[in-house]
């Protein structure tokens, strides 16, 4: 039996994942009866990366040398078509993410209507909205006012602004008012 295996207790060998094994069986080319194991080993799997590794190992126990079988370091077009695809998934996260603190900055800043109207309406609430929803709506004007979810200070000015009003906005419904 191989010094290599020898060395290592087989039974952690096969707990080892397919790529540390394959760079295990080449780091030890030159060790035919580790490859023939490793192969055995990466054989059992059924995951693309054993396989692969395994065509590897067989590679080098074939004597054909390993960098002909390795992809080129770029990956190829497939990768490169990959790699563009995702560098334009994350740029339109981003701009989409962009586009969300700004409507939710304009929201922020965006003062409640006080032309007319009733106070429910002020709170963008039909007249007849049962008291459930009052209560749900005062929550939310709450949580998305509040000045303390604001770092600039213009902006938190503004959301306590309109935190204010809606306050006493909800207060003036809640008396009946």
């Amino acid at each position: 039996m191989s010094e290599a295996v020898q060395a290592l207790n087989r039974r952690s060998i096969a707990n080892w994942p397919s790529a540390r094994l394959l760079d295990f069986a080449e780091s030890n080319a030159h060790d035919q009866e580790l490859l023939e194991y490793i192969l055995a080993e990466l054989s059992r799997r059924d995951v693309d990366v054993a396989v692969a590794a395994a065509q590897r190992v067989a590679a080098l126990i074939g004597g054909t040398s390993a960098l002909s079988e390795r992809p080129a370091a770029d990956g190829g077009p497939e990768v490169a078509a990959l790699k563009a695809r995702l560098d334009q998934a994350e740029r339109r996260a981003r701009e989409a993410e962009a586009r969300a603190a700004t409507a939710e900055r304009a929201l922020a800043c965006e003062p409640l209507p006080s032309r007319g109207g009733t106070l429910m309406r002020r709170v963008h609430l039909a007249d007849t909205a049962p008291g459930w929803l009052v209560d749900a709506a005062r929550r939310a004007f709450r949580l998305r006012f509040h000045p303390d979810r604001f770092a600039d200070p213009l902006m938190k000015a503004r959301a306590e602004e309109t935190f204010k009003e809606a306050e006493d906005v909800f207060r003036q419904i809640a008396t009946g008012q």
